[in-house]
């Protein structure tokens, strides 16, 4: 007896044939499957960090604007700080003229004129004119034997000949000019000066 085994076989490759179609298109759909999962997961993570980069930059916003107030404040303190200093360097030397001018009237000899008193840190210059250089030689002893301000004085220069007379009605002398150094005693307790204006014309 004899059997045709030809149409089983037919049959049995078409069914591997529809078997690995179907295994084909799973493992297709599978792909597209995972594809669209990473693309959406990609896609939540790429919107996560841009979220977190705008938090990021706000926060980097705030932390300038914290750092523009401070640097604003730091400088505002500085600037009460340099007032605070010139306000406390003006209240300190407003009287140190006046004291300056006073111990001068007292150690100032007869026949000597002062023409300037410039101060420059703790060196003071002190400029007039005088009838002869004994005068000059005389303010300069009696400030070294009294002086409480002005100490250690130096003379600078003393004319030879006579200097015209610089305004009408001016004295006419001999001009000099004395250096000294300035220390500052404690001041006394009443600020009042009064100066003799026949003294320092």
């Amino acid at each position: 007896m004899l059997i045709n085994l030809l149409p089983h076989r037919d049959w049995a490759l078409a069914r591997q044939r529809q078997a690995w179609a179907v295994s084909i298109g799973l493992a297709a759909l599978a792909g597209v499957m995972m594809a669209l999962g990473a693309s959406a997961w990609q896609g939540s993570q790429l919107t996560a960090q841009q979220a977190a980069n705008s938090r990021l930059q706000q926060a980097i916003k705030g932390v300038d604007e914290q750092l523009k107030r401070m640097a604003l404040t730091q400088a505002e303190l500085q600037l009460l700080s340099l007032r605070e200093t010139t306000l406390r360097g003006v209240r300190d030397e407003s009287p140190l003229a006046g004291f300056l001018l006073q111990e001068l009237a007292a150690h100032l000899p007869a026949g000597l004129y002062l023409t300037a008193v410039q101060q420059d840190g703790d060196k003071v210059r002190i400029s007039g004119i005088a009838r002869s250089g004994e005068e000059v030689f005389e303010l300069l002893r009696q400030m070294v034997t009294g002086g409480q301000w002005l100490v250690r004085p130096e003379l600078i220069e003393v004319a030879a000949a006579p200097a015209a007379q610089s305004r009408p009605g001016g004295p006419v002398g001999t001009p000099f000019a004395v250096r000294a150094f300035l220390q500052r005693p404690e001041l006394p307790a009443a600020a009042g000066i009064q100066l003799q204006p026949s003294a320092l014309d």
